[in-house]
């Protein structure tokens, strides 16, 4: 009963759009050339092997009909696969779905004709054959014709019956026997194509449905990658003005330190200095994001002061460790330089002390920088809860957490250990971590050691600067107030005579009431028609003994690029103050007899 519903499902018309037709049809035509070829091999042979096993004149008429038919099988096939290439698939497909049916009844009844030669037979040997080639034919049917039920009924049915009646007349003594071997055969034969069939259409739907996730994928792709290029434009559009509170900050900081005379107040002040060299340092990290998206462009690895991040991590985490009643030390060599990139290996170390305070009730936590062979490892212990082993692979997959399955938001996302991951393995670093659930964790990275002579130029870089006194005058252009009193309070805290204008107006105002700047600094962005860079060309042009620089908080503009390659000095915001330093120690008179303070 299950082969009869089975094949009656299967004849019955079924909601088959003409797409899926299309490939079905293609696949019962992959096997029409082997069966034309079948229909020329088999009769040729049987006519040479027993011609004398039945009358001559009915084998070659049979023969040549076998020959004919198979020849049109395959100039129609030919025909099929010439129109498929230029014949869009639904016509093709409404044109050559009946056709090929009607090939499939002339070939059934082509092959079923040979029936008709055991009338002419004069030995049983032949009909013996001849019945055997009725269910080899019904074998070869049940393979080329299974994606179509169809065509298989009108080329399979013809053929069975004249096998049957051979049967009849060749074993009558045995026939009801050989009549259920039969057509035990044909089920069993139907019931491959059928099982082929519904393979055929499971891997139309599978294919059909990979394309359309693959559909998805590629649309869901370019929205992400519009949404993630209409960000990039936002922030190089307001880069400028996002850069110039920053910019303000940094200034006015080193101002403060300039003016500072209090031993007492001094390490306060470094520690501002610190968190704004963080801020400064993240900001621009934020705004040049997108260099670093998709991965296009792989971070710049430079030397850094391991040990000193250490002290300021342990500095910036210290408060919150004493309010959870947690000891948190460092450990560390007087001098350690790797080579990383400052955000990220910032963010690296931030995210396991974060992440060790968090998951650490009692005892404490130890920051340890040390060196191993050739590179610089950095440990992160802890006498928290411990991870299990079964855990320890899936805690640096982005959203899992071990203790909490309920996705409290209050107890974090579980990004933290996934961010750091990434941040090591962009630095082309190694990590890992050991616990022992109840008793601690160590999680630890690894990153190349600094030449010997970088590491140096880091450990400098790192010292809290001498405060310059320089003489002279400058003038600065610049349409923010904020950001012109930044100037003044630090030009004035290092010695500079300062006049601040606020566009090319007031620039040539102040010019002809008799100032004579050795620095003229040009914001680009100003009010009015002219621009920073063309207002500093024509300041140049007038007043040629003048060195003047360009700013800027737009790196990727078209008048950055222009002064760039004009030759001019140009700076970006917020304003590197060593680089500073080193501008004006060239472009100003140093004062007589006056040295560099503290």
């Amino acid at each position: 009963m299950g082969l009869l519903t089975d094949l009656s499902a299967a004849l019955s018309p079924r909601p088959l759009d003409r797409r899926t037709r299309g490939k079905l049809l293609a696949a019962s035509q992959r096997m029409i050339p082997l069966a034309a070829l079948a229909g020329v091999a088999v009769p040729v042979l049987i006519t040479l092997g027993f011609q004398q096993s039945v009358a001559l004149d009915a084998l070659w008429i049979w023969t040549v009909e076998m020959l004919v038919l198979s020849a049109l099988t395959f100039l129609v096939h030919m025909r099929y696969r010439k129109e498929r290439r230029h014949m869009p698939p639904a016509e093709h497909t409404a044109r050559w779905w009946p056709r090929m049916r009607l090939l499939a009844a002339a070939i059934g009844l082509g092959w079923a004709s040979a029936g008709l030669l055991h009338a002419h037979a004069v030995s049983s040997e032949f009909t013996v054959v001849l019945f055997v080639l009725m269910l080899a034919v019904l074998a070869v049917a049940s393979s080329t014709y299974a994606a179509v039920p169809g065509s298989l009924v009108l080329c399979a049915a013809p053929v069975l019956l004249a096998a049957f009646l051979v049967a009849r007349l060749t074993f009558p003594e045995q026939i009801a026997y050989v009549t259920v071997l039969v057509f035990f055969y044909a089920g069993l034969l139907a019931y491959h194509a059928l099982s082929i069939h519904r393979t055929l259409c499971r891997e139309i739907a599978l294919e059909r449905g990979s394309r359309r996730l693959a559909r998805r994928f590629y649309e869901e792709r370019q929205r992400a990658l519009e949404a993630s290029e209409e960000k990039s434009r936002f922030l190089a559009a307001a880069s400028h003005d996002l850069r110039q509170p920053v910019h303000a900050l940094v200034m006015l900081v080193e101002a403060l330190r300039a003016r500072n005379r209090s031993d007492d107040l001094h390490p306060l002040v470094e520690q501002v200095a610190a968190g704004t060299q963080t801020i400064d340092l993240l900001f621009s990290s934020l705004l040049d994001l997108s260099k670093l998206e998709g991965r296009k462009q792989l971070p710049q690895l430079v030397p850094c002061d391991i040990t000193a991040l250490i002290d300021e991590v342990v500095n910036q985490f210290a408060a919150d460790a004493r309010v959870n009643g947690l000891t948190l030390r460092g450990n560390r060599p007087a001098q350690l330089v790797a080579l990383a990139e400052p955000v990220m290996l910032r963010r690296a170390l931030y995210n396991l002390v974060q992440n060790a305070l968090r998951y650490t009730p009692d005892g404490g936590v130890i920051v340890r920088g040390r060196l191993r062979a050739d590179e610089v490892r950095i440990e992160v212990w802890d006498t928290g809860v411990g991870i299990a082993s079964t855990h320890t692979a899936e805690i640096f997959s982005p959203y899992f957490q071990v203790e909490n399955a309920h996705r409290d938001l209050s107890q974090g996302l579980g990004l933290g250990l996934a961010i750091f991951r990434e941040c090591v393995r962009l630095m082309q670093g190694q990590y890992g971590v050991r616990s022992v659930p109840g008793r601690g964790s160590v999680f630890w990275f690894s990153l190349k050691l600094a030449p010997a002579a970088l590491s140096e130029a880091a450990r400098q870089h790192g010292k809290a600067p001498d405060t310059p006194v320089f003489a002279g005058t400058i003038l600065v252009v610049d349409d923010d107030r904020q950001v012109r009193d930044a100037w003044l309070a630090l030009l004035k805290a290092w010695g500079v005579t300062v006049q601040c204008v606020d566009d090319g107006t007031g620039a040539d105002a102040a010019l002809a009431g008799g100032l004579r700047p050795h620095v003229i600094l040009c914001d680009l962005r100003l009010p009015g028609q002219e621009n920073g860079l063309q207002l500093m060309e024509r300041l140049h042009a007038a007043y040629p003994a003048a060195h003047v620089a360009l700013l800027s908080g737009d790196p990727k503009s078209r008048a950055f690029l222009e002064a760039e390659e004009a030759g001019y000095v140009v700076l970006t915001k917020p304003i590197d103050m060593d680089g500073l330093r080193v501008l004006l120690r060239r472009w100003l008179p140093s004062p007589e007899g006056q040295a560099t303070v503290r």
